[in-house]
C-alpha cells in the first residue's frame, strides 16, 4: 500500500523551476527526511503535499487512511 505518492511535481517561481520532476512514494513504516540548501524547494514541496500550494504540474495522492500533519516553519499564533 502506498500512503503518499508524488509524480512528476513541477513548480516555477518566475522562469526557473524550483521543483522539476519530483517523484516518490511513501509506504507504511518508511521514514523520510527532507534535506537541502536554502532555496532548494523543501518548503514549497511540503506546502504542495499539504495542499497549501498548487503544483504547476504533477500529481499528489494521499491514501484515504493516511493523515497528514504540517507545522509551518515560522508559525503565526
Amino acid at each position: 500500500m502506498i500512503l503518499l505518492s508524488l509524480q512528476n511535481i513541477v513548480k516555477h517561481y518566475g522562469p526557473e523551476p524550483v521543483l522539476d520532476g519530483v517523484t516518490f512514494d511513501l509506504r507504511p513504516g518508511e521514514r523520510v527526511s527532507l534535506v537541502g540548501p536554502n532555496g532548494a524547494g523543501k518548503t514549497t514541496l511540503m506546502r504542495i503535499v499539504a495542499q497549501q500550494l498548487e503544483a504547476d504540474r504533477g500529481n499528489v495522492e494521499l491514501h484515504s487512511s493516511a493523515t497528514l500533519g504540517y507545522l509551518e516553519q515560522h508559525p503565526e499564533f
